[in-house]
């Protein structure tokens, strides 16, 4: 099989994904895939980048873009690109045609990339539930956005790593899925559950990672209160039959969507569900956050004694990195 002529990958390729839709792209399914030998010259670079804006006019590739080689010899950075080297031969659906002699890394692939240069987990954590969640931020190469499709899920990124368990970034790719899940719908939701979810001894509170988004559906009675034949929950615990909701200033704000709220949680409460609402003026204070995630806690049945040491300084240090105010107030 010869090799391709340009392949890009890391986020270069997340923000390809992100710019396109899927049927300008044509999924590779069969066998290994061999990765350009050596970068290309310039011209033939500037050549490819226009070609392609030519064809797929949504699409962005901001410069140096990244793309793959499989010689390490060969990496290199100019001004239009950074090459990065990957010697595996790419197994399963691992790279997607853009044009004649031109792909891009698929979503599981460029994550694997990226888990192996990530030096922070809990930025690769967030990274990974945006990929599979419904938002967008520059994280991913594009401008923020919500109501968008995933690129990945949980099942496909675990398939992935499974058929390409050699390839450099795949061991920490596959510890960082045993704490992330599919359908956030906002950063802040994230955070929420990481903040909540993540055991004690990266920081968090140790409550499990939590079902995002997860539909609930509504019994005749609660169908017939809110005429909803089923229902959302941001962050669930159904074994416990527990929604915690996030509320937003934006998204929970006006009359008619407290009347909305309202209506909700009591036909949630009808089916025997607990509802917990979490703002954002208390997932930016710890002294609110610490007596909610032990409100949660007790809901769960859970122990709340703390056996790792220096728990206050993991909890601080995780608020930290995800951007979250550490006071008090």
């Amino acid at each position: 099989m010869h090799p391709i002529p340009l392949c890009f990958g890391h986020i270069t390729a997340l923000q390809i994904l992100r710019t396109t839709n899927t049927s300008e792209r044509s999924l590779l399914r069969s066998g290994p895939r061999t990765l350009p030998s050596e970068a290309p010259n310039a011209k033939t670079f500037c050549r490819s980048i226009e070609l392609l804006r030519a064809s797929h006019p949504t699409m962005v590739i901001e410069q140096p873009a990244h793309i793959l080689v499989s010689r390490t010899s060969q990496c290199r950075s100019s001004s239009a690109f950074t090459a990065h080297a990957c010697s595996a031969e790419l197994q399963g659906c691992s790279l997607l045609r853009l044009q004649d002699g031109v792909y891009t890394s698929s979503a599981a692939l460029a994550f694997t990339h990226l888990a192996a240069q990530e030096k922070s987990a809990i930025a690769l954590l967030e990274l990974g539930y945006e990929l599979c969640g419904t938002y967008q931020t520059r994280r991913t190469g594009v401008l923020s956005g919500y109501q968008v499709e995933p690129l990945a899920s949980i099942r496909a990124l675990e398939a992935f790593i499974a058929r390409n368990p050699s390839l450099r970034g795949a061991a920490k790719a596959a510890k960082t899925l045993h704490y992330m899940t599919n359908g956030s719908a906002s950063p802040r939701e994230t955070k929420q559950a990481l903040v909540l979810g993540l055991p004690l001894m990266y920081g968090g509170y140790g409550l499990g990672i939590p079902r995002m988004n997860y539909e609930v559906r509504a019994s005749p009675a609660a169908r017939a209160l809110t005429g909803k034949s089923s229902f959302r929950c941001d962050l669930c615990w159904p074994e416990a039959k527990l929604d915690v909701e996030y509320q937003s200033r934006e998204s929970h704000s006006g009359e008619e969507k407290r009347l909305e709220d309202s209506r909700r949680t009591n036909a949630l409460a009808a089916m025997g569900w607990t509802v917990f609402c979490i703002t954002n003026d208390e997932l930016d204070s710890m002294v609110a956050t610490d007596t909610i995630a032990d409100t949660i806690r007790r809901h769960l049945g859970k122990r709340s004694q703390v056996r790792v040491s220096g728990y206050h300084a993991r909890k601080l240090k995780l608020r930290r990195q995800l951007g979250l105010p550490v006071g008090y107030n």
